[in-house]
């Protein structure tokens, strides 16, 4: 019958327009390779053709992974401007907390209301008296030292009692400059000094008010009551009622070195020295008969 005929290729070739095996799949041939392949040209391996399948694939999975790194590193970025917007606005709202509580504290220190103002009335005479009140930071320490100064030396140079007069004398000798010094030591040498007229019937009690300070000199508001105590020789003298008038005394001091002995830093610890004392009668809060009988430095007796 009819022969059939071997390829000229050999018998592995595969016969020319038939389906191929690559990579495990099928794979038609191409029409435009079938139309321009020679006629004498050597067939490709199924070798080569799965390394060229193999290359075309792992093109295409680096073209997705770029894509895909890119994608990721965009990510990354957008991640980082956020994170980086993000502590920006915590350190702006740090900033602007930290200046609203520096800003709140400092009102509070200016905006702090001042104490109330304290009046105090005698129930005996009805008089009224403004009690001053120090807020923090408004008067000097050494202010506030003087003011106790010259209440202590008002009170010692126009008190008077026979059982601490002696105390009372050497303080005041001690808190007064040279002339002033002279000035009281004369006064209780007279012969109508305080020490022999008084003597130990009547007590002089001396009670400070208001201080005031005109540049360096101070006015000092005081009263003064003679106070009448019973004795051995005149026992009714108590029955007496107490006399009081009302004094101001203008006053210039300053202040020396410390004293070097105990007994005068315990009388004056601050080297107080009154360079000038006067004292006149407050004639708005008294009669003009003299109740008491005038001390050195003063004009209202009579």
């Amino acid at each position: 019958m009819f022969g059939l005929k071997r390829s000229s290729a050999g018998t592995g070739a595969t016969p020319r327009g038939l389906a191929r095996i690559v990579g495990g799949g099928v794979r038609k041939p191409s029409p435009a390779r079938q139309a321009t392949a020679p006629v004498g040209a050597p067939a490709r391996t199924s070798e080569e053709e799965a390394k060229q399948a193999q290359s075309s694939l792992s093109a295409e999975a680096r073209w997705y992974l770029d894509r895909a790194l890119e994608f990721e590193q965009s990510k990354q970025e957008e991640r980082a401007k956020l994170t980086q917007f993000a502590i920006r606005v915590a350190i702006g709202g740090g900033v602007l907390g930290l200046a609203g509580f520096l800003g709140g504290a400092t009102l509070v220190q200016l905006k702090r209301p001042s104490p109330p103002a304290l009046i105090r009335t005698n129930d005996t005479n009805g008089t009224t008296n403004v009690i001053g009140v120090v807020r923090d930071g408004e008067m000097p320490f050494g202010q506030i030292q003087d003011r106790a100064d010259l209440r202590r030396y008002v009170t010692m140079r126009e008190g008077y009692d026979w059982e601490t007069l002696q105390d009372m004398y050497d303080t005041v000798k001690l808190m007064s400059a040279d002339k002033e010094k002279e000035i009281y030591v004369a006064f209780y040498d007279r012969p109508d000094s305080p020490q022999k007229v008084l003597k130990n019937q009547f007590r002089i009690v001396a009670k400070v008010g208001a201080i005031t300070f005109v540049g360096s000199t101070a006015q000092v508001f005081f009263s003064k009551t003679l106070i009448p105590l019973a004795t051995v020789q005149n026992p009714r003298n108590a029955l007496n009622e107490p006399k009081s008038e009302y004094w101001v005394a203008t006053i210039s001091y300053r202040h020396d070195n410390l004293p070097e002995s105990g007994e005068e830093l315990e009388r004056d610890p601050t080297g107080f020295r009154v360079t000038s004392y006067t004292v006149d009668r407050d004639w708005t809060r008294t009669d003009s008969t003299p109740a008491i009988p005038p001390l050195p430095g003063q004009k209202g007796g009579a």
